[in-house]
């Protein structure tokens, strides 16, 4: 029986990591699968897989830059040749650890990332339109900066919106990233999702992004990809927002002529008491002729009014209500009475993706690696999201003890 190995890192902080010797050799031969080594196999002394399975490990211990990771080797080798084949007593270098991260091609690193959990995701294997709205995945898109590729001559103050953008899919049904790509300007997002949403397949699923990538050529890629979308609208697109805004406003007024869905719910957090008010109208009857034919993959409208009242002082300040816009290929269901809410629950879910980055950033120090190669840049973000991607599972999935994993 397979017990679980113990792998830790102590340099400045405490950190480990659990895992199955299986589930290691797994992730070896999962690597070897799926990166080529480029090197010249009679000046090498581990092959590539070996090298970054312990860099996976070595970050899910919390190590995140070439010199923590060739500490961790050091420390832990006994164990980790216990737990990956072919591994010996050498240790290498910061720099060849360094040089390996940026040797792999990033659609190979890319495809890595996408299929280790893909079998875990269980909608894509459905027939179409067999899966009820509530148990859809949800996949959420979104660009993150990492703010230690700004650089010029006055320092990373004068260049507020440079550096790099990585672009991920990111499942909030399972809590994993399933692929990324690295852009260099944020008008180029769009772009980005668009390849990433022909590189995976998405059936049965729902998107979701912010409104600077909702644009018909994106929804229309979805919709093909045999997907729905739900997608943030602001008033950077122009006529379709104000249409939009108007409809809400004819519903308001008892003059909307179609069905309206909605529902409320509260909810109490940070020191205040939020409520949110979801209406649901048909595209059908809320858009012109004219902007259906523009966006004719938009079915319903969606507007969500939070009203915060601060249990400090017990009243609520207009200010304080945000009235946001969606819009989605999902078709109103007035037969279902749990629609509204199944919807709301997939607006809330794309905030995951958000807190995501905030773990990657904080906890897996991306944003402080004075990253400059671009392919170690690349390789470097989809290694922390496999480490991030296991350590995830395995939270989810471990027993519990005194109500803690």
């Amino acid at each position: 029986m397979n017990q679980y190995k113990n792998i830790s890192m102590s340099d400045n902080k405490d950190t480990s990591i659990n895992l199955k010797s299986n589930e290691a050799c797994f992730l070896q031969r999962l690597v070897e699968l799926n990166l080529k080594d480029e090197r010249n196999t009679s000046l090498i002394v581990y092959p590539l897989y070996t090298i970054v399975t312990v860099i996976i490990l070595a970050r899910m211990a919390g190590c995140n830059n070439s010199r923590t990771q060739r500490l961790f080797w050091q420390k832990n080798k006994k164990q980790l040749q216990s737990l990956i084949y072919g591994l010996g007593d050498e240790v290498p270098s910061e720099q060849t650890i360094r040089r390996v991260v940026a040797l792999v091609k990033e659609d190979e690193t890319v495809k890595f990332l996408s299929e280790y959990f893909v079998s875990y995701r269980e909608n894509i294997l459905k027939p179409l339109g067999s899966v009820p709205l509530a148990q859809r995945e949800v996949i959420a898109a979104d660009g993150q900066n990492i703010r230690a590729t700004r650089s010029s001559k006055d320092g990373n103050d004068s260049r507020k919106n440079g550096g790099y953008d990585v672009v991920s899919l990111f499942s909030s049904t399972y809590g994993v990233t399933l692929c990324q790509r690295t852009v260099d300007k944020k008008n180029n997002e769009a772009l980005a999702i668009m390849e990433m949403i022909k590189d995976l397949n998405l059936a049965n699923s729902i998107l979701t992004w912010d409104a600077i990538n909702t644009r018909a050529a994106t929804l229309k890629a979805v919709t093909e990809a045999d997907a729905d979308f739900l997608v943030c609208l602001k008033s950077n697109q122009g006529y379709l927002y104000e249409e939009v805004c108007d409809s809400f406003t004819f519903a308001d007024a008892d003059r909307y002529l179609g069905e309206v869905l909605s529902s409320k719910r509260v909810s109490s957090d940070h020191g205040r008491i939020e409520e949110k008010e979801i209406t649901i109208l048909d595209a059908e009857h809320g858009l012109s002729k004219e902007m259906q034919r523009k966006w004719p993959y938009i079915k319903s409208l969606i507007r969500v009014n939070t009203t915060r009242t601060y249990k400090c002082s017990g009243v609520s300040n207009t200010d304080d209500v945000e009235s946001r816009y969606f819009v989605s290929s999902i078709i109103t269901d007035g037969l279902d009475k749990s629609f509204a809410d199944t919807i709301q629950d997939i607006i809330l879910a794309r905030c995951q993706i958000e807190s995501r980055h905030w773990v990657i950033d904080v906890a897996f120090d991306q944003d402080r690696l004075p990253l400059r190669n671009q392919d170690y840049i690349r390789n470097s973000t989809v290694y922390t999201k496999m480490a991030c991607n296991v350590l995830s599972y395995i939270r989810d999935n471990v027993p519990l003890y005194q109500s803690k994993p």
